[in-house]
């Protein structure tokens, strides 16, 4: 299907373009085609980019959670219910959790 503006039928006394104005026409047309092209490929990366980035961050997020876990419960492990331990492990775990934020938020949040 062509956007030309222009009735090609001279037996239907129609306006009819020169050959140089649908030349000129075509060229518009097919301009415009590319830059859609364009666009739709501009459009089509910048949503794979953001699904890789959210699977990334995804599993960078999980990481950072398992460590922290597993730094907790060997932590409460180690502490073996004394309250100071306990405290001490919960500065540990806190602090890995702020890097891991920190680092994250650096990476994924612009």
């Amino acid at each position: 299907m062509s956007l030309l503006p222009v009735n090609r039928d001279h037996d239907e006394g129609g306006d009819c373009l020169s050959g140089r104005q649908l030349s000129a026409a075509r060229r518009a047309q097919a301009s415009t085609e590319l830059e859609l092209f364009r666009y739709g490929l501009v459009a089509h990366t910048r949503a794979e980019v953001d699904r890789l980035d959210s699977q990334a961050l995804a599993d960078a997020s999980r990481a950072a959670l398992d460590e922290e876990v597993d730094l907790l419960d060997y932590g409460l492990h180690k502490a073996k219910g004394s309250a100071a331990k306990t405290t001490l492990v919960a500065r540990h775990v806190e602090r890995l959790a702020t890097i891991n934020d920190r680092r994250l938020t650096k990476r994924f949040g612009g």
